[in-house]
């Protein structure tokens, strides 16, 4: 348990930046096959200690702590699956927010949601309440891989969603499309991507299947019952979407994140950019004034704690400003711009910049005039490859 007292001590002067806020809700119908994200079944108790908590941790972070404020930019509501819970229970966590912190007049909204758990009344409260961005969890619209993923709604679903999302008001509406798992096809990755674009997203994301510890799929694995993501495979699925994307008008702006002109996540941009995050509910992650922290990822714990005025941290890592570099570094590098050497002169500093020269020879990045260095193609390939070595 931490106090805000000691954690006062921890984190230092505030900064004096904007702020972005997430909300981990951790509630889910049923786990998808490729998930290890911390969960929770949908019970009306453990919503209502969820929904208790919440209102106590963001006291402590605003009045307590002084980040009351600070503005705040950007607001994100993923999980799990926050249209899980009923419209007027996230219009009140979104209001709660609104009341504790200096939520700027722009600021942009998002929420993730499962197309089965959405309907043109609950659409039309989210608008109304604020959300301005939706995020719809499509993964494919292939009926058979939807069923292997588990939990997975189908293509009609995903259609009828957006519609019904456009019609209450969004006009910022990004899908989620997975590639690369067991028993996908070219062919059904190429009907997937059509099929996303027909529905004219303004935001797509492109995630790569990996095998996650925990998951069921890596659980099957373990026992002998499935492979393991075929790398080369994923490469030239990642090459038809780089290609089928940028051709529909699309820009590449991350490795995995695609938009129209103007309507890049600017939530997501902050962690590509390592600027301030405040991360509430059970397992939600912060950075903040150079610490990381982490919430715990278990529910009853997160509620039981902050009962008693204690913040529910599980973990807490300051990081020096020559780890910030460093991670600001391997972060900005994720966003195909690029990101400008500002660092400190240290022996740190020598040691990086030796670093990128070598990663440059090597042909993974490139280091372009006044000092902005980008992944080059190659290194796309190789992110993580560069990540460590930068680290």
């Amino acid at each position: 348990m931490t106090t805000v007292t000691d954690f006062k001590k921890t984190l230092g002067r505030m900064p004096a930046e904007n702020l972005g806020i997430y909300v981990h809700v951790p509630f889910c119908r049923a786990r998808c096959r490729f998930c290890a994200f911390y969960m929770e079944g949908l019970r009306e108790d453990r919503v209502q200690a969820f929904m208790d908590g919440l209102v106590h941790e963001l006291r402590l972070y605003a009045r307590d702590l002084g980040l009351r404020k600070m503005p705040v930019y950007t607001i994100y509501f993923g999980g799990g699956t926050p249209t899980t819970l009923a419209p007027r229970q996230l219009a009140r966590i979104l209001n709660d927010i609104r009341y504790w912190f200096a939520v700027e007049d722009d600021a942009e909204i998002s929420i993730e949601a499962h197309p089965g758990t959405v309907s043109p009344d609950s659409l039309g409260t989210l608008r109304q309440s604020g959300f301005t961005r939706l995020s719809v969890g499509a993964q494919s619209f292939d009926q058979n891989e939807l069923r292997d993923l588990g939990g997975r709604a189908f293509g009609a679903e995903v259609r009828q969603a957006v519609s019904w999302a456009r019609s209450a008001g969004f006009t910022n509406i990004s899908l989620d499309l997975m590639y690369g798992f067991p028993g996908q096809s070219m062919e059904s990755w190429q009907r997937t991507l059509d099929e996303a674009l027909s529905l004219s997203p303004t935001h797509l994301s492109c995630y790569a299947y990996t095998l996650e510890d925990g998951s069921p799929f890596h659980r099957d694995i373990m026992q002998g019952k499935g492979s393991a993501p075929d790398q080369e495979f994923q490469l030239v699925l990642e090459d038809k979407a780089v290609d089928r994307l940028i051709a529909a008008g699309f820009e590449r702006y991350e490795i995995s994140n695609y938009c129209r002109a103007g309507y890049e996540c600017r939530h997501n941009m902050r962690y590509w950019r390592v600027l301030p995050y405040l991360g509430l509910g059970p397992s939600a992650q912060s950075s903040l004034a150079h610490a990381r922290f982490g919430n715990m990822a278990d529910l009853e714990s997160y509620a039981d704690s902050l009962k008693r005025g204690t913040l529910p941290l599980d973990e807490v890592t300051s990081l020096s400003p020559d780890q910030v570099d460093r991670e600001r570094m391997v972060w900005g590098l994720r966003m195909l711009a690029g990101v400008p050497v500002r660092m400190r002169a240290t022996e740190q500093k020598t040691a990086l910049l030796q670093t990128i020269r070598q990663l440059g020879e090597q042909g993974l990045l490139q280091v372009e005039k006044q000092g902005r260095v980008r992944l080059t193609d190659l290194g796309l390939r190789f992110v993580d490859t560069v990540a460590v070595a930068l680290l």
